[in-house]
């Protein structure tokens, strides 16, 4: 009896240590790589669990080198960002946002059960209105990264100025 017990056990810890970070393996197969995580500068924190609830605050779009891209977007001459453009910079918020998810879950996206709640802000032109189309560079990218997992409610808004040309904030439910 001690000895099938101490197997059980034993089977029980090994299939714990040795299980995958499934999440994470398949965006590697994909060839998406999550940027590095970046801690709040003021005096505020990026993320804050609520039960099985993480609030994510917002993060902006940047470019290649981590740099807030910042300026109106639209089509006309007050534009600095094309729509396509502020898209991408949506998807790459998206993925810092989901490195903050990674730090939260500790390195571990397979905790998150659902992604809830999307919000996403576009510093559009006075008569920008294809905030959803920016937006959805957020969306398609949880979707990309999160399968089922990443489809969300969403609202999606202007602002008549902003600290970047897109921000994107969202609310994860994460597993027990």
């Amino acid at each position: 009896m001690f000895a099938r017990n101490l197997y059980a056990r034993a089977r029980k810890l090994t299939k714990h240590t040795q299980r995958l970070v499934h999440t994470e393996k398949l965006l590697k197969e994909k060839g998406i790589v999550l940027p590095a995580y970046q801690d709040a500068v003021w005096s505020y924190v990026k993320g804050q669990r609520d039960g099985n609830l993480l609030y994510i605050g917002d993060h902006v779009g940047q470019d290649e080198n981590a740099q807030t891209v910042r300026g109106k977007v639209g089509e006309g001459p007050d534009a600095a960002v094309t729509p396509e453009d502020a898209a991408k910079l949506a998807g790459q918020a998206a993925l810092r946002l989901l490195s903050t998810i990674s730090y939260y879950c500790d390195g571990d996206l397979d905790k998150v059960d659902q992604v809830i709640k999307v919000v996403g802000i576009v510093n559009g032109t006075p008569d920008f209105i294809g905030h959803g189309k920016v937006i959805n560079g957020a969306s398609d990218m949880l979707v990309e990264c999160l399968g089922d997992r990443g489809k969300h409610a969403r609202t999606c808004t202007g602002a008549g100025s902003l600290p970047a040309a897109v921000t994107v904030e969202c609310i994860v439910r994460l597993k027990d």
